[in-house]
């Protein structure tokens, strides 16, 4: 009877472990990282000894922004399987998430570490030249990426991230040429936004144009095609159709701040001001330490008369920017009409000094 009730509970446990593993998966893919974290960490108990389990927990607890969390579940899972791979790269992009030195010394240490075991792994290759191409060592970087194409010359994630190295070092013909690979082989809408900016670039606008609304039919809500497609309007001086695209970018990703004080710019150029203040005001409550968002306010500022908000916004750009001689110009221009003369000198003469510099 005790043999029989215990294959039943085993039976039980062993089901119900892939119940929360299956849902927990669904969770994930679903961006719930939340719901799915209550999952993988019920399933992890059923299976103590589980690599694989606590590596999805790991993926999860990173999503999750718990970098801590992520960082300790993947090194334990690294402890359950020797060789993991999968995991060192996984603890790799947990690393470079982190955006600091360190992060990337450690990072470069753990996709190192998987090539050491699998030498042909284009993940790991990729994601290597991502961290040294981040960290600027764009040659370096551009190595690793053709790495990985020369082991498989189909791995659109190796030409993509080639073409961007490219872009940045000034080769635009080898830009162009990866990214157009890459969209042949892969036509996302990231793919294909990537390389309407490289034909902008080249002076194509008419083409760059046709990716752009070629990514926003294949994704209606991907913000980063409108915003590319708006700042190309932009740049020819079609300010309405610049604003257009500016309000979808907005609309479909509320928080990106660019997108924002963007808009704002061309509001300013079609003489919207009230809207233009609208959006500084939010672009600096999304990032209160982007210079660039008080300068322009400070602009729309003088332009309205508001001489004293201006000065405000100019010597709290400079407090985060020292050395922009824009800002010190232009905070004279607003201490000049409050009749400080004496101080707006001053700044002028900082000014040319650093233009001169």
């Amino acid at each position: 009877q005790s043999t029989g009730s215990s294959g039943i509970n085993a039976e039980y446990g062993e089901m119900n472990q892939k119940v929360l593993l299956n849902r927990g998966l669904l969770y994930y893919q679903g961006g719930e990282y939340n719901n799915a974290l209550v999952d993988f960490k019920l399933a992890v108990k059923d299976a103590p000894g589980n690599a694989l389990l606590f590596h999805t927990l790991g993926l999860c607890y990173h999503r999750n922004n718990q970098i801590t969390k992520a960082l300790e579940t993947l090194t334990h899972a690294m402890s359950l399987q020797e060789h993991f791979i999968q995991a060192y790269i996984s603890r790799g992009n947990v690393y470079m998430s982190m955006n600091t030195e360190r992060g990337y010394t450690l990072s470069k240490r753990d996709y190192c570490r998987a090539l050491h075991y699998n030498p042909t792994n284009l993940t790991a290759h990729t994601n290597l030249g991502i961290a040294l191409q981040s960290n600027g060592k764009m040659n370096e970087g551009w190595k690793q990426f053709t790495a990985a194409i020369r082991i498989s010359p189909e791995c659109h994630a190796a030409l993509e991230a080639r073409s961007i190295t490219n872009l940045q070092m000034g080769h635009l013909f080898g830009a162009f040429s990866d990214i157009n690979q890459a969209v042949q082989l892969y036509p996302t809408p990231t793919m294909l936004t990537n390389r309407g900016v490289i034909q902008q670039y080249m002076g194509e606008a008419r083409n760059a144009m046709a990716d752009f609304q070629q990514a926003i039919e294949a994704d209606p809500k991907y913000s980063l095609a409108y915003f590319n497609a708006a700042s190309l309007y932009f740049n020819l001086r079609l300010f309405e159709k610049a604003l257009k695209y500016y309000d979808e970018a907005v609309k479909n990703c509320p928080d990106d701040e660019s997108a924002v004080l963007n808009r704002a710019i061309a509001r300013v150029m079609l003489k919207h001001y009230d809207a233009a203040m609208e959006d500084f005001n939010t672009a600096v409550s999304l990032n209160p330490f982007a210079a660039h968002s008080y300068f322009n306010r400070g602009n729309l500022h003088l332009t309205l008369g508001n001489n004293v908000e201006a000065e405000e916004d100019f010597r709290k750009a400079l407090s985060l920017q020292p050395k922009d001689s824009a800002s010190f110009t232009q905070l004279a221009v607003a201490l000049g009409r409050q009749f400080k003369k004496e101080e707006a000198l001053e700044n002028f003469r900082k000014s040319i000094k650093l233009s001169e510099g």
